[in-house]
């Protein structure tokens, strides 16, 4: 089973860099239909490469003043071959954020090509409540998008622990964690669902040139199973670059 993960950005097209955000600074209050499907297009060539059996983003659009109400998600599962299940939900749960003009579409979303089912669970705290649970294969895989504000990332952990030690079986968490104070953040996660961390030390984040380890995999498998690969590919269409465990 293999699993690409990335935080798209919104596909805005800019790598983290200052000369890459004043440049683009304009994309952040109103950005073309045609540069957003330039980047998502150079996004399907990499996930075509790659041919994962879940391909699970953060920070799509699917329709908003800011992007031209232009649907991200519909694009890809339009786009890419082989979708058997597709599915992208508003970050935020139902709350008003998720109608305000610069947060409505604000969505993680996720597509499979082999058969699965796809649930998405709102956690309790901070503004960022979704996330989506894919099973397949007797594997389940949390997929996160954790916030910004520390407090808010160690009460979802919290959540999190609790949610993955009510699943039996193997387990995959992957996602964008934005884990400024680094790896410390996920040790009492670990202590309490014996999760291991895939790569520990590999950093994503700024893409053109990484320095932190933000986008993030962890795991727990049967006994005597084969150990797991993660990777990073190289890419400049999004702050992020893009994750792959597989095993």
């Amino acid at each position: 089973m293999k699993v690409l993960f990335w935080n798209l950005g919104y596909s805005r097209n800019i790598d983290g860099s200052l000369s890459s955000h004043l440049k683009n600074v304009h994309k952040f209050l109103r950005i073309d239909v045609n540069s957003q499907q330039k980047t998502l297009d150079k996004v399907i060539e990499i996930v075509q490469l790659v041919s994962p059996d879940v391909f699970a983003y953060a920070e799509v659009q699917t329709g908003s003043f800011a992007n031209r109400e232009f649907d991200q998600h519909a694009y890809l599962a339009e786009k890419l071959s082989g979708i058997l299940h597709e599915d992208a939900v508003t970050k935020y749960g139902d709350t008003i954020l998720s109608s305000l003009p610069y947060h409505k579409g604000n969505s993680n979303g996720v597509i499979t090509t082999v058969p699965a089912s796809i649930k998405n669970h709102l956690l309790l705290h901070s503004r960022k409540k979704l996330v989506q649970i894919v099973t397949l294969h007797g594997v389940t895989i949390f997929v996160v998008h954790l916030p910004l504000l520390s407090k808010d990332r160690r009460l979802q952990i919290k959540e999190l622990s609790g949610l993955i030690n009510n699943v039996k079986g193997e387990v995959v968490v992957i996602g964008d964690f934005n884990i400024m104070n680094g790896y410390d953040e996920l040790h009492d996660l670990q202590r309490k669902t014996d999760l291991k961390i895939a790569g520990e030390g590999v950093v994503t984040f700024p893409s053109y040139k990484p320095k932190m380890a933000l986008d993030i995999c962890l795991y727990r498998l049967e006994k005597g199973s084969k150990q797991p690969n993660f990777t990073t590919i190289s890419s400049l269409e999004s702050d992020h670059l893009p994750i792959v465990f597989e095993m």
